[in-house]
Formats: structure tokens, C-alpha cells, sequence
């Protein structure tokens, strides 16, 4: 977790993540909770306190129809975590939770929309919960999440060639730059 220090939670990879929510019996795409995770923190949730963790929590399961308790729980708190010190890292180290480029072409694709569908219910969530529906929405973020809804229809059907792979990478660069862009805009109003 993130501490009064500043301690650096490390982001768990897309099958570690798979394998706890498979084993806790949750059939979501880790791509989807670290999307969801996201949209959360992009709209400036505070993350620093057990209510907060809790209210964080009880967001996610509503954005994502999902019990999470225990493990699962558990596991979310420290995807936040993790997902909070990737954004306010130096080094930008922060990047949507997706899988390996050896994994199948069609599961990348379907893991990149899912992220994208995520991010959007995560912040639609959180400002739905902060009564802030009202409040306009900054047009750079308008914009970048038009785009997002927009990714998170992909063709998944698409067939793996060079230029595909090169279009993937580019939507993931666009995905990772812009909510990154959304999230650090988010963290500099709380400070």
C-alpha cells in the first residue's frame, strides 16, 4: 500500500491478476478491474484511508456488478494502490493491466476494449457517487473518453498481422498517455 511515505505498491501482471480472480471465482478480465480501478481514481477518489479503501471498494463492485470481499478485496485494494503509485511515478511508469504480447492476438484486443469499458464504468460510477453528474467535464477528458468508448468496441475478429500489432500498440500508447493525462490532472486537484 501507499503510505504516509509514499511507499510504492508494484502493479501485479495480467495473469497473476487472472489467476487471483479465477481462484476467488470471479470471471472478470483483469483488464476490466484495473480499467474500473482507473476511472475511479481519475475523477480524483481520495485513496489514503480504511473508508476510503472501503468506499473505493464498494464503487467497484457496483461498477463492475461484482462481490469483492476477502481475497478479492484484497486484491482490488492493492490494484489501486499500485495503479495510484504508477500515476504519481516520476518515470511514468503507469500503463493499462493488460496481457503479454504472447498471448493470443483476439484475448490483447478483448483485454484492451475491456480495459476501456472498465475505465468508463469506474468513472461514471465515481462521479455518479461524488453527485458531481452535473458538473461539466473538463473537453480534453470529454474527448479522451469518447475515444475510450469508442476503443472499447474493437473489432476483436480482427486477424493478427504486422499492422495490426502496430494499431494495438498505438490504441494502448493513446490509452496509456490519456488516462494517465486524466489521472495526474485528478491527483494535482487533491493535493
Amino acid at each position: 500500500m501507499l503510505d504516509a511515505l509514499g511507499d510504492y505498491e508494484t502493479m501485479p501482471d495480467w495473469q497473476e491478476s487472472a489467476d487471483v480472480l479465477l481462484g476467488v471465482g470471479l470471471m472478470l478480465n483483469p483488464s476490466e478491474l484495473h480499467g474500473a480501478a482507473t476511472g475511479l481514481l481519475a475523477t480524483g477518489m481520495a485513496h489514503d484511508t480504511d473508508e476510503q479503501r472501503t468506499a473505493a471498494l464498494g464503487l467497484l463492485e457496483k461498477a463492475l456488478a461484482v462481490d469483492l470481499h476477502g481475497e478479492s478485496a484484497d486484491f482490488a485494494t492493492r490494484l489501486l494502490a499500485a495503479t495510484l503509485s504508477a500515476a504519481r511515478d516520476t518515470d511514468f511508469a503507469f500503463g493499462p493491466l493488460l496481457p503479454e504480447d504472447d498471448e493470443a492476438f483476439e484475448t490483447r484486443l478483448t483485454s484492451l476494449g475491456r480495459w476501456a469499458t472498465g475505465f468508463l464504468t469506474g468513472f461514471t460510477q465515481a462521479v455518479a457517487a461524488a453527485n458531481a453528474a452535473s458538473e461539466p467535464v473538463d473537453p480534453n477528458t470529454a474527448d479522451s473518453l469518447k475515444d475510450f468508448a469508442a476503443i472499447a468496441q474493437i473489432d476483436i475478429s480482427e486477424e493478427e498481422s504486422d499492422d495490426n500489432e502496430r494499431e494495438l500498440e498505438e490504441l494502448i500508447d493513446y490509452l496509456r498517455l490519456a488516462a494517465l493525462t486524466i489521472l495526474t490532472d485528478a491527483l494535482s486537484h487533491q493535493d
